[in-house]
């Protein structure tokens, strides 16, 4: 007989451990509540909003005055059309929309044709909505035009066709719809061809300012750790705007043969990079230095604080030109280095900087310097944006052309199952088709909306996928409750349209601020619609039972079909931007081996590449925090790892700006031994990072640049003596990898050993 000795222990939850337990759901409850009722700090999009409403009000009315039988497709190819207008240059507008009008019509054609054999229709779901939702290979506006035919798709096959003849009407109805939409948007507002490319370059020089506004506030004596938050706040949302604008122009440029304003927008953006990159080698700088000085003549600093305010009001005073497009007197800025130059020559006078602190405030006035001229070209250029072009235009980096590649290379690249958008589209596939059956054998009345919520809640990562659930089924429940109360008062069906007008205003007006308040009323809209249509007045409650359906089918198949979690996708992209860090220094350490100043186009290509792959892990960071997670990992390292990517790249910037460094053998070689134990260090720490293995120990970095050396003929001793500017950055560097390095060692001890976070 086994003993109570030998018995084999059954682990039991201790009351202290469910209560822990109990707390952290509790927890992720409140933070998934607020995010659901959290609102973006944007404008609603009010034009857009009314555009919409037009869009889609005035084919149904024309449709119920003339008894046309297709009146709900004209509404709907009216509504998706300008739904997919998000802006940018008229060409790219115009593609997007003609796009999506024409796959919109042939999903509403093929759904039809479905419908009438009930046992085509599952296979002919799989088969559509999957292609559908794979669309994404080839970018954000694919993936939106891919969804909406994925949706027409599923309406027609909710609403059958009686003959093909009927099913043709339908697609050709779904373009007449979309027409009126692309008139409304592409020839009825003010065409401006070139106004979304200018509108993207001021919002940059708007957001150069910002940050320049915030440096001088956080050198005046700002926390130490307002530094950081700076950084955080600016540098990813001006790389966003940069690339936003990039985008915008090089679209507004195709095929264009006028020179005159492309080539100075092309201009003036260049200028704002390059002020961009200004100001990032001055904060980096200017937190390099000690503490106030105080004396006779008081603190440089103040110099640098005026000079960064004029020219945050400079960079004013592009975003108003540039958004003008009108020859305007020319702003005369009066800032400079010269101030701080005065001043660093009154406190050398009377001996009160060392010669390091001397180095860094002359190398700050030459960062000035540099920015004004940098400002000047830029102001020449806004002021004479509108005008011919009678010279040529300041030398500017062109934009990158895109290569004419393969339509099936971003196909053959994704068909495997490590591609999330081919998981999605599998996912989505499947999902969809399950809800086609669900409604086939429960046939529960309009059993289109269970599809169409399964289709809009689904995305490629779970964290947006639960979010969007919970304002979905949320907004639903409020806006059919909406809807109860006002069919309940409200039947006149002139009046109707007119609520449904403001309504369908209000819907597209709000999605920028809150998806569940898009939700809310679009439920609204379209549970009256129907009603108005049908003469049913209680399909509110059908409305919110079929979204309730659609919720948990979509999170089912997002759960149990190839989900990913975050916590596996991220260390591969903040590997990605480590790599990227990596990449850029020895960009540095290449113009270091050769005596002269980096490659200009490898300097840019590595930076922008640097800004993209950080975008990208903080991003994937953000999706992570917003994840259903039934354990929790400690945040604060990857937080880290985050913040400090960015300060790497901060210094590198700030040594990239220089224009030479001292040839002698002594520091050339001291260089050489920094670099190659920087470049080994950095492959390391990505490695660690993206597999979950311990980093080997760093270098003795102190001795290798000469800020701590035993002897005076140990290696970097010359540095010391004959480059302390250089080797002060150099250390700042050195540091910045020793936080991300201490950083990934604290992840790794805060997983648990069973933890399989690491693996790709």
């Amino acid at each position: 007989m086994t003993t109570p000795r030998h018995r084999a222990r059954i682990p039991v939850a201790r009351p202290e451990a469910l209560l822990y337990g109990g707390r952290v759901l509790h927890r992720q409850f409140l933070d998934h509540a607020k995010a659901v009722a959290r609102f973006a700090p944007v404008r609603p999009a009010v034009k857009a909003g009314l555009r919409a409403a037009l869009a889609f009000f005035v084919p149904t009315v024309v449709g119920t005055a003339l008894h046309l039988p297709a009146t709900l497709w004209l509404a709907i190819g009216g509504f998706n059309t300008s739904f997919v207008d998000k802006g940018g240059s008229y060409h790219a507008r115009f593609r997007a929309m003609g796009g999506t009008a024409l796959a919109a019509a042939v999903s509403a054609v093929l759904g039809g044709l479905a419908g009438m054999h009930p046992a085509l229709a599952i296979p002919a779901t799989l088969l559509w909505v999957t292609a559908c939702s794979f669309a994404g290979v080839y970018g954000a506006a694919s993936n939106i035009t891919g969804n909406i035919a994925a949706t027409t798709f599923v309406i027609a096959l909710g609403l059958p066709a009686d003959s093909v003849v009927h099913a043709l009407e339908s697609g050709l109805a779904v373009l007449g719809g979309s027409a009126w939409a692309m008139v409304l948007s592409l020839v009825l507002w003010p065409i401006r061809p070139y106004r979304p490319a200018r509108k993207a370059v001021a919002a940059c020089f708007d957001a150069v300012a910002d940050y320049a506004e915030g440096l001088s506030r956080t050198v005046q004596g700002a926390r130490e750790d307002a530094w950081q938050a700076l950084i955080q706040e600016q540098h990813g949302r001006i790389r966003e705007l940069l690339e936003l604008a990039r985008t915008t122009l090089a679209a507004t440029r195709q095929g264009r043969v006028e020179r005159g304003r492309g080539e100075r927008l092309l201009v003036l953006l260049e200028s704002v990079d390059a002020m961009f990159m200004g100001l990032i080698a001055l904060g980096e700088q200017l937190e390099s230095l000690g503490p106030p000085v105080s004396g006779p003549v008081g603190d440089p600093r103040a110099a640098v604080a005026v000079a960064l305010l004029e020219c945050a009001n400079t960079a004013r005073d592009l975003v108003r030109l540039v958004e003008q497009e009108g020859r305007s007197r020319r702003p005369q800025p009066d800032w400079d280095g010269r101030a701080l130059r005065d001043a660093l020559g009154d406190l050398d006078a009377r001996g009160l900087v060392t010669r390091l602190e001397r180095a860094r405030l002359s190398d700050i006035a030459r960062l000035l310097t540099e920015m004004r001229e940098r400002a000047d070209v830029a102001l020449d250029t806004a002021c004479r944006l509108a005008g011919p072009l009678t010279e040529t235009p300041p030398p500017a980096r062109a934009l990158a052309e895109e290569s004419h590649a393969s339509l099936l290379d971003p196909v053959r690249a994704h068909l495997t199952l490590d591609s999330e958008v081919l998981r999605h589209a599998l996912r989505a596939g499947l999902t969809t088709t399950a809800a086609v059956y669900v409604a086939s054998v429960f046939r529960p009345n309009h059993g289109y909306w269970v599809t169409i919520t399964v289709l809009t809640i689904m995305q490629p990562y779970t964290g947006p996928t639960y979010l969007k659930a919970l304002q979905r089924v949320l907004g639903t429940v409020v806006g059919g409750l909406l809807a109860i109360a006002v069919s309940s008062w409200l039947q006149n069906p002139h009046a109707m349209m007119g609520l449904l007008f403001c309504t369908a205003a209000l819907c597209v007006s709000l999605i920028p601020l809150n998806y569940g308040l898009y939700t809310i009323f679009a439920t609204l809209t379209f549970v009256l619609l129907a009603e108005l249509g049908s003469g049913d007045w209680t399909l509110a409650p059908v409305r919110i039972v079929n979204t309730l359906i659609g919720g948990a089918l979509a999170l089912a198949g997002t759960f149990f079909l190839w989900q990913r979690s975050e916590n596996q996708r991220f260390p591969a992209q903040m590997a990605d931007a480590l790599r990227a860090d990596r990449e850029f220094f020895n960009v540095l350490a290449h113009a270091w081996q050769r005596n002269g100043p980096p490659e200009a186009a490898a300097l840019a290509e590595a930076r922008r590449k640097l800004g993209l792959a950080t975008i990208n892990a903080e991003t994937s960071f953000q999706r992570l925090l917003t994840e259903p997670r039934w354990r929790t990992e400690a945040v604060e390292p990857l937080m880290t790892l985050l913040a400090f990517t960015r300060r790497f790249a901060a210094v590198c910037t700030l040594l990239a700006s220089r224009r030479s460094v001292p040839s002698t053998p002594a520091v050339q070689e001291a260089l050489s031994r920094f670099a190659r134990a920087m470049d080994a260090s950095m492959e390391d720490l990505a490695d660690s990072v993206h597999h979950g293995s311990r980093p080997k120990p760093l270098p003795a970095f102190d001795t290798l640049i000469g800020w701590n050396v035993p002897t005076p003929d140990a290696p970097g001793a010359a540095m010391s003596a004959e480059a302390p500017l250089l080797q002060s950055q150099l250390e700042r560097l050195a540091r910045q990898l020793t936080v991300l390095h201490t950083a990934a060692v604290r992840r790794l001890e805060a997983l648990p050993q069973s933890s399989t976070i690491n693996k790709p």
